[in-house]
């Protein structure tokens, strides 16, 4: 993952991609691998998702109400609910709603707006260096009134420690002279984090033990939340999108500590699997290793001479065919037997044509049906018989009891 913070002020200039911006590099999502200032170009070598913060101080926040069945023309419902709200022209602004809004039940949300020049203009020079932006973050974002308090993340703002109070209507800066008219909502706070320049003034702010967070852990915070400006004219398709979930649902099962217990788990399930299945197949392998000695054993004791084994069925047969031929006895795949079955085989109505045999098989031609009962196939080959067809031509050969 890129995370490129945007610049507050964007360069217009055609050399604007080659000075150096500040930049976050992390391959899990979750730990900061590099950080600093590099070119663009330099940047779009990077492989991985790029996401773009917007800065707090380009953000306005904004409670609505949607009416119902506003998917389709939520653009225009969100310039004609926050006219009275917004003092530039909504046209001239870029309105993203909070994630997990549904336009089309209606219902409370919160807007996020920034100017949409300046947003062109920040994004331009990430388009020029090849960076195409997945993902478009605030800084700071309001909470999910369902499931966390209110949050403080003080940051060093002229030279002053100034709080950002991030609840679930949005994100209220304070300046530390205020900070006295803001002691109850600062009370309510569940976490507070602090730059390292700022962190002497924490114990000011808060009661609460505040946690040091540099600017790169809070871009990387930013891009871990579910916060996406990238709607409107800079939304992407629903394949990009659902490659991105993909992405990121990964990673967060990968890395994330939540997920730790999980992958444990998975982990000791597939170790098992594999474990058992190798035991399974040397069980198999044994059995199979038992069988095939016992054939052997069976072959070496009922012939003597026999001294290498190689396919004791196939020797088996060998010798039995020969002790046959020896003793005059009539073997399966003699002429007469074969004879015998095909009588048995074919209906009263059936006339054979044409008949031969050579080397153990009989083969004929018929006049009426010429296909047998499934019974009567079934039978012969039960008895180590196979019937088989092509065209109008039969045969019937031994191949053995089964």
């Amino acid at each position: 993952m890129l995370i490129l913070p945007l610049p507050l002020h964007p360069s217009a200039s055609a050399d604007a991609g080659a000075s150096p911006v500040a930049f976050v590099h992390s391959l899990d999502g979750v730990s900061v691998v590099r950080s600093g200032q590099a070119s663009l170009a330099s940047l779009a070598a990077m492989d991985g998702e790029v996401v773009a913060v917007v800065p707090w101080q380009r953000l306005s926040w904004h409670a609505v109400t949607l009416p119902p069945q506003s998917s389709g023309r939520l653009t225009a419902v969100l310039q004609g609910v926050l006219e009275e709200q917004l003092l530039d022209d909504p046209a001239d602004l870029h309105l993203a709603v909070a994630p997990h809004t549904s336009p089309r039940q209606g219902g409370p949300t919160v807007v996020a707006a920034c100017a949409r020049h300046w947003l062109q203009q920040a994004l331009a020079p990430l388009e020029a260096a090849g960076l195409r932006v997945q993902r478009i973050v605030p800084e700071c974002a309001p909470t999910d009134p369902s499931r966390t308090d209110p949050t403080l993340q003080l940051v060093a703002h002229d030279d002053q420690p100034l709080g950002l109070l991030c609840h679930a209507q949005g994100v209220t800066p304070i300046p530390s002279g205020t900070r006295a008219a803001w002691a109850t909502p600062l009370s309510e706070i569940a976490t507070c984090w602090t730059e390292p320049a700022v962190a002497q003034h924490a114990s000011a702010w808060s009661a609460l033990e505040a946690t040091l967070q540099p600017a790169a852990h809070r871009w990387l915070q930013a891009a871990r939340g579910d916060w996406d400006l990238a709607q409107g004219d800079w939304s992407q398709s629903r394949a990009q999108r659902s490659g991105r979930w993909l992405q990121r649902a990964w990673n967060t099962l990968r890395h994330d500590r939540d997920w730790r217990a999980v992958r444990w788990g998975t982990g000791l399930l597939l170790l098992t699997q594999i474990v058992g299945l190798n035991a399974w197949a040397w069980r198999d392998q044994a059995l199979l290793q038992a069988q095939q000695q016992q054939l052997r054993q069976v072959l070496t004791d009922t012939f003597a001479h026999v001294r290498v084994v190689v396919d004791p069925a196939l020797q088996m047969r060998r010798e039995v065919d020969a002790l046959r031929q020896a003793s005059g006895a009539p073997s399966p795949q003699d002429v007469d037997n074969l004879l015998v079955r095909l009588s048995e085989a074919l209906p009263p109505q059936v006339t054979v044509r044409q008949l031969s045999y050579a080397a153990g098989e009989l083969r004929w031609q018929t006049s009426g049906p010429a296909d047998l009962e499934p019974a009567v196939q079934q039978r012969l080959q039960s008895q180590g018989y196979r019937l088989s067809r092509q065209g109008d031509e039969h045969s019937l050969r031994w191949e053995g009891a089964r």
